[in-house]
């Protein structure tokens, strides 16, 4: 592992483990021994292998009516990430594209 892993992002993590799934598949080697070549935690390699082979579930939006007025003191959209992350979208005056946003921020 390299010593400043722990100071990686999530993206720069998924790179990371991303690299060496694809060169232990490529490789004759076992899980095990593959680890043990490259000082990796096994542990960690078989979480990020799962991760990375597993198939990715495609993610769809259906449109939802929002009650009109401005009665909320809370947010009308409260979004979950997986990383832990919320994103919390306020009252809005206009229409709002979830869409738009949602590939602003995969961006980031």
């Amino acid at each position: 592992m390299p010593e400043d892993y722990h100071l990686f992002d999530s993206h720069q993590r998924h790179s990371f483990w991303e690299r060496h799934v694809e060169q232990w598949r490529k490789s004759d080697l076992s899980q095990v021994a593959y680890c043990r070549s490259h000082n990796l935690k096994t542990h960690q390699f078989y979480h990020w292998r799962r991760q990375i082979l597993a198939p990715q579930n495609e993610v769809s939006f259906l449109p939802v009516a929002l009650s009109g007025g401005k009665a909320h003191n809370h947010p009308l959209i409260r979004i979950h990430t997986p990383n832990g992350f919320t994103i919390e979208i306020e009252n809005q005056d206009g229409p709002f594209e979830i869409n738009s946003f949602i590939a602003t921020v995969a961006g980031l």
